[in-house]
């Protein structure tokens, strides 16, 4: 599946919701003390007062509207669901100043003029909200949807959704075609052409640029629903359900509806949520930027050390493959002998390998060959942690053979990763390294990427 949480839509979100609380709060200053509709008894208060609460107000109504998904480009909510989620935050943010109200005593503040704050913070973030999903909706009424759609099935639940699916500007979808199971009808369902039958899956969906499949039939077997899995993971396309309702009795699992149909899918890692992801960014970035700066003097100096005793460029740029299987140019100190794979190839470093030049055997053992991919970091191309990324012709290997090895895609790829400081690293088990990225990708926290850092100091096995 790709990761599609926009971010810059996230950055938009979050700055008009943060513009809108401070103009609305002040639009309520304003209205209760001096647009004369109320009396003052006690005077006008100045309003430095309450302008220096302002700050803490605003990071506890984004708090409050991030924790009810707002941020999630995901969740695709209705205006309606969107609003009633701005009702719930801005409520409990009322709910949680006036309680501090009665604890704070070195001023008393308007209870009258906190409440007004609610009607128009209310009232200023969903016009705001508003605004934007208009022009999203019109935007897609223009044809203008981003996520293609393939259906699976034969019953009359694929032709509801179509039928909702095209009247509805709502979801981001385009459908791409239908996908027969039993049925051999190769005309069309409700004018989405049908492309085929079941038993080129594989084929369809990778011709088709396919970003979301919904399988409507639950009467397939099981072997064959886990291989359309799998092939959709393979492929990074998210793979839906429709639920039986009845059978439906856990909370591990993602599910959101269309006309009332129940769809499921896997349960998504943390990092699919754009605020999360925007956090680990900045963590990057800070954390980036630091370490560059702070290790200058051993890059000038291991820059040197290179130069004088081998033959050859300092650096060594090798195409990886990263997030969403972009390729991109991945910078390493250069420990090899110049053109090392000519004769040889793309192979693995071996323990003891031939190729290695006498600094660039120590520059491995220690993990310093790495540094330089703090650049990489900043440009966006890798996290500190995350999934190593591997080489073109590896990875077109090893998603044929691995099962779920496509889903250490799903985020940036790391300059180092919970399989690494485990040991897993250089000619060991892909199977065990990707179990272990997977498990990092579903229980990322800042926590997790602290704790992998500080183990990377003394995760030397494997280094060759």
């Amino acid at each position: 599946m790709k990761i599609r949480n926009d971010i810059r839509l996230n950055f938009i979100l979050l700055l008009g919701d943060i513009l809108a609380v401070n103009a609305g709060f002040l639009a309520s200053y304003w209205l209760r003390f001096n647009s004369g509709l109320f009396n003052v008894i006690y005077g006008v208060p100045h309003i430095f007062e309450y302008v220096k609460i302002l700050p803490l107000l605003t990071v506890v109504c984004i708090f409050l509207m991030r924790s009810e998904k707002l941020y999630s480009i995901k969740a695709r909510l209705s205006i309606v669901d969107e609003f009633f989620l701005i009702v719930r935050a801005d409520t409990l943010m009322l709910l949680i100043f006036m309680a501090a109200t009665f604890i704070y005593r070195e001023y008393s503040f308007s209870r009258g003029m906190l409440f007004m704050s609610w009607v128009t913070l209310l009232l200023f973030i969903g016009l705001w909200r508003f605004t934007v999903n208009r022009i999203r909706l019109i935007t897609r009424g223009r044809g203008e949807r981003t996520r293609r759609l393939l259906l699976v099935g034969d019953g009359p639940m694929v032709g509801r959704l179509i039928r909702h699916i095209s009247g509805d500007s709502h979801w981001d979808y385009d459908i791409a075609g239908v996908v027969r199971i039993k049925s051999d009808d190769t005309g069309k369902c409700g004018g989405i052409p049908v492309l085929g039958k079941i038993d080129d899956f594989a084929g369809i969906i990778g011709a088709n640029a396919i970003d979301e499949i919904i399988m409507t039939e639950l009467e397939v077997a099981r072997n064959t629903m886990i291989d359309m899995m799998l092939e959709c993971e393979k492929q990074m396309i998210e793979f839906r359900l429709v639920a039986d309702l009845l059978g439906m009795m856990t909370s591990q699992v993602d599910m959101r509806t269309i006309d009332g149909v129940p769809l499921l899918g896997l349960k998504e890692s943390p990092l699919a949520e754009g605020y999360n992801r925007f956090i680990k960014r900045i963590f990057d970035i800070v954390f980036g930027a630091m370490g560059l700066l702070v290790l200058f003097p051993i890059f000038l100096i291991i820059s040197v050390i290179i130069k004088i005793t081998s033959f050859g460029s300092i650096f060594y740029l090798q195409k990886r493959i990263g997030e969403d299987g972009k390729r991109f140019a991945m910078i390493k100190f250069r420990t090899m002998i110049n053109n090392a794979e000519k004769g040889v190839g793309r192979v693995w470093t071996q323990k003891d390998d031939p190729r290695r030049t006498r600094i660039g055997a120590l520059l491995r053992a220690c993990n310093l060959d790495e540094l330089p991919q703090l650049v990489n970091v900043l440009k966006g191309e890798m996290s500190l942690v995350g999934p190593r990324p591997e080489r073109p012709h590896f990875v077109g290997k090893f998603k044929e053979s691995i099962p779920r090895y496509m889903a250490r895609h799903k985020i940036r790829s790391g300059m180092t990763g919970w399989a690494q400081v485990n040991g897993l690293r250089g000619n060991t088990s892909i199977e065990e390294r990707t179990k272990y990225d997977i498990y990092y990708i579903e229980n990322w926290s800042l926590v997790f990427d602290l704790k992998i850092l500080f183990m990377s100091i003394f995760a030397l096995k494997n280094a060759y």
